[in-house]
């Protein structure tokens, strides 16, 4: 048999060729199960404690995740002491209730004394904005934003600064629901104040009443108030409260600090439309006294970034989020190792971050995993108070929290909720339909249907940036010491880290639909 040599020039150009074709293949092939495998069960070791915040499991993930930022080429971006560093310090502090909070409302019918456990009852938010302030009183309707459905309780109102009531239920005229069936069932179950309250976060509200009915109030009668437990929140006051101080309020307390107001309901249960019209409570106000420990606690965002190619397009941002924290030891002192919520979202984020340091778009893109999501989204707020690069060239943000599991509803297919994506604007659900049907086409969810968790996207959308909140669902192992890395789904985690990384592209190199 002739033994035939190729020529050198030819094995040249074939390996060229190999090499231009590795090249062109896209950089999401890097990011593959394997690899967020690795992540997800450092992260979710026990020796992590649960990342939970200022711990020294939490330390050691942040360092941990800046070690992968540096590793796939990131800059970075934030200045601690005039030098460039991975770790934003975030002001946090641990407040310990000395005295509860007693609330004085003042009506033109005369002065109202509220106790708390007997009148009201914190259940959420922070309370630190309103402490030391008379701030006016609102009665939000039932504080419903739905305006393609014909129902605005907010529209022309004032609410920045002030404490909104917020009335059970949903409104009916002349009997019969007004707004949609499925819309008016939601917001008339009990777990139709989660929807209520997530509605509001852009208004500023200092605080929220959460007026109750018998049934919501047995519900919410089972939750720990926040002063039973010390409260971690932001120690800077001049970050974005837009989490309000939320109360519950029993009807019969309401109607009194309401009485003789035009618009407000005039017994419990009231549901006429015709009867019920927001507005500001003439001569009523508020003022809460309260009296707290306070501890600072050590608490870092990671950050980096991956420099835009195009001299102008590069000063614009798209930015890829997840929070590094979970939860401290449950009641029985077990490890609540968060394989899910959130490692499996940080894994992502560090496969994504390495796939775009591989062949950066034309405008940059800005890493983030966050500090203290589970504490009431500190890392976050903090962040885009203290932004590293201008706020208003953040131009979305795409955020991963819990993307390895499938809770009950999405187990035909395992679906994945892909949620508030048209919060900001329609057009960017429908740019994310489109890049999923071309590319990993994995089944998504896109309505709440139910689902009333929310994460630092929604930080975001208060600054009108768009955004989408990739999340599993509440399985059963949901804040639970049995979120463990043995039971996520590694290649559903994989395939949603390739979205997101196409997305980003989509968005890092095209024309934004939603600014034409």
């Amino acid at each position: 048999m002739m033994n035939r040599r190729l020529p050198v020039s030819l094995i040249f150009t074939a390996v060229l060729g190999s090499l231009a074709a590795q090249e062109a293949s896209s950089p999401a092939a890097s990011i593959t199960a394997a690899e967020i495998k690795h992540h997800i069960y450092f992260l979710a070791s026990d020796a992590l404690e649960g990342r939970y915040i200022a711990s020294k499991g939490y330390e050691i993930a942040a360092r941990y995740s800046e070690s992968q930022f540096m590793a796939a080429g990131l800059k970075s971006i934030v200045q601690v002491e005039g030098k460039p560093a991975f770790l934003q310090p975030v002001p946090v502090q641990k407040r310990t209730t000395k005295s509860a909070p007693v609330l004085t409302i003042k009506t033109p019918k005369g002065e109202i004394v509220l106790t708390h456990g007997k009148d009201f009852k914190w259940l959420e938010g922070d309370i630190l904005p309103c402490e030391g302030k008379t701030m006016d009183v609102v009665f939000a309707g039932f504080g419903i934003h739905e305006p393609a459905a014909g129902w605005d309780d907010f529209k022309g109102l004032a609410t920045e600064g002030k404490l909104l009531v917020i009335w059970p239920g949903a409104p009916l005229k002349k009997g019969k629901p007004v707004l949609p069936a499925v819309m008016h069932k939601n917001y008339s179950s009990v777990l139709g104040w989660s929807q209520k309250l997530m509605g509001m976060l852009s208004l500023r509200a200092a605080g929220v009443f959460m007026v109750t009915d018998p049934s919501i109030a047995a519900l919410l009668d089972r939750n720990r108030a926040k002063t039973e437990t010390p409260q971690v929140v932001l120690a800077n006051q001049t970050a974005p409260s837009f989490i309000p101080w939320i109360v519950t309020l029993k009807s019969e307390t309401a109607l009194a600090l309401m009485a003789g107001q035009s618009g407000t309901p005039k017994k419990a249960g009231e549901a006429d439309a015709a009867k019920i019209r927001p507005g500001r409570l003439a001569g009523v106000t508020a003022t809460v006294a309260a009296a707290f420990d306070a501890e600072p606690l050590p608490a870092w965002n990671v950050v980096g970034v991956v420099e835009g190619t195009d001299p102008v397009l590069k000063s614009e941002y798209i930015a890829v989020t997840a929070h590094l924290d979970h939860l401290n030891p449950d009641s029985k002192g077990a490890i609540r190792n968060g394989a899910d919520d959130n490692a499996s979202g940080c894994a992502g984020v560090m496969e994504i971050a390495e796939a775009v340091a591989r062949r950066p778009f034309k405008r940059s893109v800005i890493f983030v995993l966050f500090a203290g999501e589970e504490s009431g989204l500190l890392g976050s707020r903090h962040f885009l108070t203290e932004c590293p690069v201008p706020r208003d060239k953040i131009v979305a943000d795409l955020d991963l929290d819990m993307i390895g599991r499938t809770d009950k509803a999405g187990e035909a297919d395992r679906a994945h909720y892909a949620l508030d994506a048209d919060a900001v604007t329609p057009e960017f659900k429908k740019l994310l339909i489109a890049v999923n049907d071309r590319t990993v086409r994995w089944p998504l969810k896109y309505d709440r249907q139910g689902v009333s968790a929310g994460s630092d996207n929604m930080t975001f959308g208060t600054f009108g940036i768009p955004g989408v909140f990739f999340f599993s669902g509440s399985h059963p192992d949901y804040h639970r010491a049995t979120d463990d890395a043995d039971k996520i789904d590694y290649e559903k985690a994989e395939a949603l880290s390739r979205l997101t990384y196409e997305l980003a592209a989509e968005l890092g190199d095209k024309p934004l639909p939603w600014k034409k």
